[in-house]
Formats: C-alpha cells, structure tokens, sequence
C-alpha cells in the first residue's frame, strides 16, 4: 500500500485563470514525461466518479474548467480551487488540488498531488521517482518551498516540530525557493536536483530511490530551520516567496 503527498506552497500572487491554465498544462506535461500511463487520463473532479468527464487539455478549454468549477467563485483573494483525478486499471489513484491566484495574505497557495494504492508498495519504481515530480511541481508553479512524503513521516516531522499543515518541512524530499536554497549548508546530506527559477530539490533518498530513515528527515529539517531555510513566511504574507 502506499499514500503518498507532493505539495508545493507560496504566497500571495496573482494571476488569472488563464494564466493559471498555462500552468495547469506545463505541470500535466512534465508528469506526463514522469509516467505517461500513470500521469494522464486526467478527469474532472465530480461526483460522477469513473464517468467524470476528462478535463480539456488546452489553455482556453483549461481556464474555463477552473471558473466553472470553482466551488467558491466569490473567494477570489483566496484563489481559485481546481481539482483533477486519474486512475488507470490497476495503477494508483492520483489526484491533484489546487488553490492559486489569490492575494489573501493569511492564506497561503498550494498545490497537493497525492497518491494512494492498496496494490503498489514502496519498492515500485514511480515511488522512486516521485522526487522529480516535486521538481516538475516546483518548476511549473514557481513555488516557495514543497515537500514529499508519506503519511507515516508527515506525521512524524509534524509533531516533532509542533508545525501546521503549510509550515515548511522537508519530506523525503523538499523543494526551497532561490532565497531558501541561498540558506542550506554545504554539509547537508542529499541528492541536489536544480530547479527552474533559481530553487533546488534535495532528495534524501537512498540510491535506488529508497525512502530515508525518519532520523535522517528529522535531522536535516533540525539543520534547515537553524539556518532559517524552513522560516515560514511574514505573517500576513506580502510576497510569494521568502
């Protein structure tokens, strides 16, 4: 079994529906390149369920889709809620939110894609490739700090370090923006994978992708949040990224 979470997080920045459809598309794109039989298929989130129209795949089509179904269209400071779902016969269920667009600066933005299977487990090769779609995330949404994990760590870094659930943290991997990564020590343990816009991923997975001991994660989260690399942003938040 697996339940997995890859967020992304960032201030306040604002952006209209079809911008937010270009990055709707390039994120989809890059997970396609990940997985193209997992990533792909994507369906309207509705209670139609398996009948769930799919979602249209162009940038006009996209930015309707996010106006349409937007629970909430009046909470636009808070930003628009999209939601998309994918399963392939026997493949995991993948499915991805999003708020985004908003200028509220108490109410961060995000992306969440998460993972679940009760057939796959931790040694199937996407897990282990699931770092790089933290990149593809951090990459498309320009975000200022993500992470991915599995249930049982989140749970772990949460109450070791008494955060919330958008404080920054470091999963298996974390993604921190340009101004973050300026602030990790050269000593850190971890892969480095660069990211566009100036950030970085350190995956702390082991060389086949294996997930890394909770003392390791804790341990490297201890050592980012002396150096300030995890410090959460001004509240109320007046920029995008630290």
């Amino acid at each position: 079994m697996i339940n997995l979470t890859v967020r992304g997080f960032w201030g306040p920045r604002e952006e209209t529906p079809r911008e937010l459809a270009d990055r709707w598309l390039d994120f989809l794109g890059r997970l396609r390149e990940l997985d193209g039989e997992v990533f792909s298929d994507w369906r309207e989130v509705a209670e139609a369920g398996a009948e769930a129209p799919p979602v249209a795949l162009d940038p006009e089509g996209f930015a309707e889709y996010i106006v349409r179904h937007d629970p909430d269209p009046g909470a636009y400071p808070v930003g628009y809620r999209t939601g998309l779902w994918t399963r392939r016969a026997g493949g995991p269920k993948v499915e991805i939110g999003a708020t985004a667009g908003g200028v509220a600066g108490g109410v961060p933005q995000s992306v969440v894609l998460k993972m679940r299977s009760k057939e796959a487990d931790a040694d199937d090769p996407l897990v282990g490739r699931l770092p790089h779609a933290l990149t593809a995330l951090a990459g498309a949404w320009d975000v200022d700090w993500g992470d991915f994990a599995d249930r049982a760590l989140m749970s772990a870094v949460r109450e070791a370090f008494d955060l919330d659930n958008s404080s920054p943290r470091c999963g298996r991997a974390v993604h921190l923006s340009a101004g973050r990564a300026a602030l990790v020590p050269d000593d850190l343990p971890g892969r480095r994978l660069p990211v566009a816009h100036g950030g970085v991923v350190i995956d702390l997975s082991g060389p086949e992708g294996e997930a890394p001991g909770t003392e390791l994660v804790l341990a490297v989260n201890e050592a980012l949040r002396k150096t300030g690399a995890l410090a959460p942003l001004p509240t109320p938040m007046d920029r995008a990224k630290l």
